[in-house]
């Protein structure tokens, strides 16, 4: 199973984790198993790699995924509300 852990995720400053975190525990963010499963819905795969990006002031993940056909699939997903914003190469 592929680790999903937080400082993996390069691009994100301590400062959004700790956002991130506080934004959980409030339910005022999902989880990432629930983002996760949000994404496995809409694109089958495995999940190769998982980023925290900040956008336009919102927190986003950004789930690289290789397709069952050998396409590498990226889906960008609201932190707050799972809601998938963009998917490119789909």
């Amino acid at each position: 199973m592929l680790a999903l852990s937080l400082p993996a995720m390069a691009d994100a400053t301590d400062d959004d984790h700790d956002a991130v975190r506080r934004a959980v525990d409030s339910g005022k963010a999902r989880t990432l198993a629930e983002l996760k499963r949000v994404v496995m819905e809409r694109v089958p795969g495995e999940i190769v790699s998982v980023k925290l990006d900040r956008e336009r002031s919102i927190l986003v993940y950004e789930f690289r995924i290789l397709t069952p056909n050998g396409r590498l699939v990226e889906a960008e997903v609201d932190a707050a509300d799972g809601r998938i914003l963009e998917i490119e190469n789909e």
